[in-house]
C-alpha cells in the first residue's frame, strides 16, 4: 500500500525532472477525456441537446469547463480558469483519496485546453503538476510490475490517478517520450485488473464487501470510460462486470436500501461513490432499473464523487422502471454471483420483502471474512445477521478475534483445542474460535490475478457453491461446500443446503458435518439483534443459558420476526448467549484451552480514545501499528448492526458425523408460529414438513441417492421437493397410504397406486407441486 509519505516524496523527486521536459509529440484532438466531438454516449451533440433541454453541468471547475465545451461561452471558461489560478494540484493526503482531485483537474485541463484565453504559462504550470502526479504514482512499488496490479480498492484508485493525469498531458507540447512509457504502464495495469474481474466477479458483486466495492468501482468505471473515449477500446464490450453493476445493486441492496453486510462493510450506507457507479450504468447500459435506483428509490445520495459526472452519466432519456413492478419473467428473484460465490434470494423489491444471502466461495482479499456457508436474513428488520463491527483501525482486538472470524457469522464451529490461529504475519497469536482456517499471512493480502490464485490455490479455494437451482414462485435451492475452509486436522466435510419456499416464506437449512474426531465440539450458530426466546423462555438478562433438546427459538427486529424450528440433531443443547459481557464471545483463547476458556472481545469505543492500559491488549495494538501508535481513531461504523445475541446448537452426544436441520418461518410480528413443522427420518433421506406448505427431503448419505423412502406426515402439505438425486436420471416413484386413490382427479399420477417415472432435473432436484401429499409413504428408486 502506498503511503502519503511515499507519494509526496516521489512527487517532489519527479517534479524536478518533469519541468525539464521538451516537446516531442504532436497535439491530440481535444476534448478526449470522457467526452468527444462525436461519441455515442457523451458526444458533444448529445450533451448540447441535454443542455438545451434545461440540464446543467455542476457549478465547479470541471463543470464550468464542460459548460464551455458545450456552449463556448467565455464566462464559463474564465470561471474555471480563475479557480485553477488560485489553487495548485498537490498530494494533500493519501493518494487513495487524492485520485479524485487529480481526476477533476485532468478533466478540466483537457476540456479547457482549446480555449483561447487559457494562457501558455498557466497551461504549463498545470501540465507539470499533472505530470508530477503521474510520475510520482507510477514510480511507486505498486507499479514496479503493472501486470501484478490487483483488483483491489487501493490499486484501482492509484491507477485512476496515474491514468487520468497521464491521459490529460498526453500529446501536450511539454510531454516527451516519458508519457509514452506511462501509457504502457497504465495499459498493462488496467489489463490485469480487467482480466481479474472476469475471474472474481464476471456476473457482478465484489469480494471485499460492498463498502470497498463502491470505492473500487467508482474508479474502475471512470477508467473504463477513459479507455473508451481515448482509445476507442470499450471494456464494457469485453468484460461483463460492467453490464452487471446494476444487478449487483438490485440484488445486494436490502429492502431498506442498505447494502449487504458481508465482509468488512464498515459503512453500510450508500455514498456519493455509489451514485457515480450506478450513474455509469444509466449512461453506458441505458438500464431502466438503474435509473429507478438512482432517481426514485431514495437509496442513493444526490451528490456524485465528481459532480460533473451527473450531467454526463444521468441520461434523462433513460426512463426509470420500478423493479417491484417487474414480473419474474422480466426480473428473476434469485441471483447467483459466480466467482465470489454469493447467492441472493428475495421474494420481491418492496420494503416488506424478504431478502436472504447465502455465501460460499473462495477467499480473495483481506476484507473478506472467514465465513463460508453463512447466510443472513432481512424482513422488516435484521433477523439473521453478520455480527460485530469493523473499526477504522481494522486490526483491532475485536476485529481479529471476533468480527472477521467464523464465530461472528451464521455458520458452524468445529472446536479443536490444539488448533492455532495467528494475526497477519504471525505477529500475535489469535484466539481459537473453532472456525475456519487462517493459516497464511496472505489472508491479509489479495490475489494478483487468476494465475496467482491458481499457483496458491490451496490458500484461497475455501468454498464452492456446488449447486444453484430456482423455479420462479416455487422454490430456491443451493448447496454450498465449505469442507476446505477448515483445518484438515479437524474436518472432513461440511456441506450446507438451503431451500427457500417464497410462497410460505420458509427457509430450510440442512447441514452435514463430519469431523476427524468425535470429541471435537460442534456448534451451529445463528446471530440476531435482540435476546431470542427459546421454547418461549423470554429471559433477556445478559449471560449464557442452556436448554436441553429445545425445539424452537425466536428472533425479532423492527416489525419482522424469525421463528426457527430446531429438528436435528435429535439430542441437542441449545445455548442462548449474549448481552453485555457475552455479546462478542470467542469460545477459545490463543493458548490452547478447552471450549469456554475464551473471552469476550467488545467493540472499541465509537468515539475513539486512548489505547487500553491492559498490557496484553496494549501489546496487540502495538504489534500491528508500531510503538508510535497512541490512540484509537474515531469509528465510521454508521448504520452497522453489530448485534448482541446468538444461538448455538450443539449435539448432546459426541460423533464424527452430525446432521443439523432447521426450518425457519419468516414474517411480520404476530403472523407466524401457527403451523406445525415435523422432522422426517427416512431411508437415505432426512427432511422436514411444513403444515400446509412444503415437504423437503435431503439426501443423508453424502452422495447422490439411488433409492430411498420416507413417511410423509398428515399435515396436508401441497408440494414435495427432493434433493441429492442423480441429475437427469429417471426415478420410479410410488406412494402408499390411506390418501392413495384409484381414480384421482389430480393430473399428476403421483397419488395413484401405479408406479410413475419422473426425471430429476440437472441439479438433482425433483419437485411435485399442488398435490395432496400428507399421510403417505414415498419410495424412490433410480432406474
Amino acid at each position: 500500500m502506498v503511503t502519503r509519505r511515499d507519494f509526496i516524496s516521489a512527487l517532489a523527486a519527479s517534479a524536478i525532472f518533469a519541468r525539464s521536459l521538451v516537446s516531442a509529440q504532436p497535439a491530440l484532438r481535444r476534448p478526449r477525456l470522457l467526452i468527444a466531438e462525436t461519441d455515442p454516449f457523451t458526444g458533444l451533440s448529445i450533451l448540447k441537446s441535454r443542455y438545451a433541454a434545461g440540464h446543467r453541468p455542476s457549478e465547479d471547475m470541471a463543470g464550468w469547463a464542460l459548460s464551455w465545451q458545450i456552449t463556448k461561452q467565455k464566462d464559463f471558461a474564465e470561471r474555471a480558469l480563475a479557480e485553477m489560478s488560485s489553487r495548485h494540484i498537490s498530494a494533500t493526503g493519501k493518494p487513495s483519496r487524492a485520485w479524485i482531485d487529480y481526476t477533476r483537474w485532468a478533466l478540466a485541463f483537457d476540456w479547457l485546453l482549446e480555449y483561447p484565453g487559457f494562457e501558455r504559462i498557466q497551461k504549463d504550470r498545470i501540465a507539470h503538476e499533472l505530470m508530477d502526479g503521474a510520475a510520482s504514482m507510477l514510480s511507486t512499488s505498486e507499479f514496479q510490475d503493472p501486470g501484478q496490479l490487483s483488483y483491489h480498492n487501493y490499486a484501482v484508485r492509484y491507477l485512476a490517478l496515474a491514468a487520468f493525469t497521464a491521459a490529460a498531458v498526453d500529446g501536450y507540447s511539454t510531454c516527451d517520450a516519458r508519457c509514452t512509457g506511462w501509457k504502457a504502464q497504465v495499459s498493462k495495469g488496467l489489463a490485469n485488473i480487467l482480466e481479474t474481474t472476469n475471474f472474481v466477479g464476471p456476473e457482478g458483486s465484489y469480494h471485499e464487501s460492498l463498502d470497498y466495492m463502491r470505492i473500487t468501482w467508482a474508479a474502475l468505471t471512470l477508467l473504463a470510460e477513459l479507455q473508451r473515449t481515448t482509445t476507442g477500446v470499450d471494456p464494457a464490450q469485453s468484460f461483463p462486470i460492467f453490464r452487471n453493476i446494476s444487478n449487483t445493486y438490485l440484488y445486494k441492496l436490502l429492502p431498506d436500501g442498505t447494502p449487504s453486510r458481508e465482509g468488512d462493510n464498515e459503512y453500510p450506507i450508500l455514498d456519493l461513490q455509489d451514485t457515480a457507479v450506478i450513474g455509469y450504468t444509466v449512461n453506458r447500459c441505458k438500464d431502466p432499473y438503474s435509473a429507478w435506483l438512482l432517481r426514485n428509490s431514495g437509496f442513493f445520495q444526490r451528490k456524485w464523487v465528481i459532480p460533473a459526472l451527473e450531467f454526463l452519466w444521468d441520461d434523462p432519456e433513460v426512463t426509470p422502471r420500478d423493479p417491484a413492478l417487474a414480473s419474474e419473467d422480466e426480473l428473476s428473484r434469485q441471483r447467483f454471483f459466480p466467482g465470489v460465490g454469493h447467492l441472493v434470494m428475495r421474494n420481491g423489491w418492496k420494503p416488506d420483502s424478504t431478502w436472504i444471502e447465502f455465501d460460499c466461495g473462495p477467499y480473495l482479499a483481506k476484507h473478506q471474512h472467514l465465513d463460508q456457508n453463512q447466510f443472513t436474513i432481512y424482513h422488516n428488520g435484521y433477523l439473521a445477521i453478520d455480527s460485530g463491527a469493523d473499526y477504522t483501525d481494522t486490526e483491532s482486538p475485536h476485529y481479529l478475534n471476533y468480527y472477521r472470524r467464523t464465530v461472528a457469522h451464521n455458520s458452524i464451529l468445529i472446536y479443536d483445542p490444539d488448533e492455532k490461529f495467528f494475526w497477519s504475519d504471525n505477529v500475535v497469536p489469535a484466539a481459537n474460535d473453532g472456525g475456519q482456517r487462517m493459516d497464511s499471512s496472505r489472508y491479509w493480502n489479495t490475489i494478483r490475478n487468476a494465475k496467482d490464485w491458481e499457483r496458491t490455490r490451496d490458500l484461497w479455494d475455501l468454498g464452492t457453491m456446488r449447486l444453484v437451482d430456482h423455479v420462479p414462485g416455487q422454490y430456491h435451492y443451493a448447496l454450498g461446500d465449505a469442507s476446505n475452509a477448515y483445518s484438515r486436522e479437524k474436518l472432513r466435510t461440511f456441506t450446507r443446503e438451503l431451500v427457500y419456499i417464497p410462497f410460505d416464506d420458509v427457509l430450510f437449512v440442512f447441514d452435514r458435518v463430519v469431523s476427524k474426531k468425535a470429541g471435537f465440539k460442534k456448534a451451529w450458530l445463528l446471530h440476531g439483534v435482540s435476546a431470542p426466546s427459546v421454547d418461549k423462555d423470554v429471559d433477556t438478562k445478559p449471560g449464557v443459558k442452556n436448554f436441553a433438546n429445545a425445539g424452537t427459538f425466536y428472533f425479532a427486529d423492527g416489525t419482522g420476526e424469525l421463528l426457527v424450528h430446531s429438528l436435528l440433531p435429535r439430542k441437542r443443547t441449545v445455548t442462548r448467549r449474549g448481552g453485555l459481557g457475552n455479546d462478542f464471545f470467542c469460545p477459545g483463547d490463543e493458548r490452547g484451552g478447552p471450549w469456554g476458556s475464551g473471552e469476550n472481545w467488545p467493540l472499541e469505543p465509537a468515539e475513539g480514545g486512548p489505547l487500553p492500559d491492559d498490557p496484553r491488549l496494549l501489546h496487540m495494538w502495538k504489534a500491528f501499528w508500531g510503538d508510535d501508535f497512541t490512540k484509537m481513531l474515531h469509528s465510521n461504523r454508521k448504520n452497522v448492526v453489530p448485534g448482541e445475541w446468538r444461538i448455538e446448537v450443539s449435539p448432546a452426544e459426541p460423533a464424527e458425523e452430525d446432521f443439523f436441520l432447521h426450518a425457519m418461518e419468516i414474517g411480520n410480528k404476530g403472523s407466524i408460529g401457527n403451523k406445525q413443522v415435523q422432522l422426517l427420518d427416512g431411508v437415505n433421506f432426512l427432511g422436514a414438513a411444513f403444515q400446509g406448505g412444503a415437504i423437503v427431503l435431503f439426501g443423508s448419505t453424502g452422495t447422490a441417492v439411488d433409492r430411498g423412502e420416507a413417511s410423509l406426515p398428515d399435515l396436508a402439505c401441497r408440494s414435495l421437493l427432493v434433493t441429492s438425486l442423480q441429475p437427469e436420471c429417471v426415478y420410479e416413484i410410488s406412494f402408499s397410504g390411506l390418501n392413495v386413490s384409484d381414480s384421482p382427479t389430480a393430473t399428476l399420477p403421483g397419488v395413484l397406486k401405479d408406479v410413475l417415472r419422473v426425471r430429476a432435473n440437472s441439479k438433482g432436484v425433483l419437485h411435485i407441486e399442488n398435490q395432496p401429499l400428507g399421510n403417505l409413504r414415498i419410495r424412490l428408486a433410480k432406474i
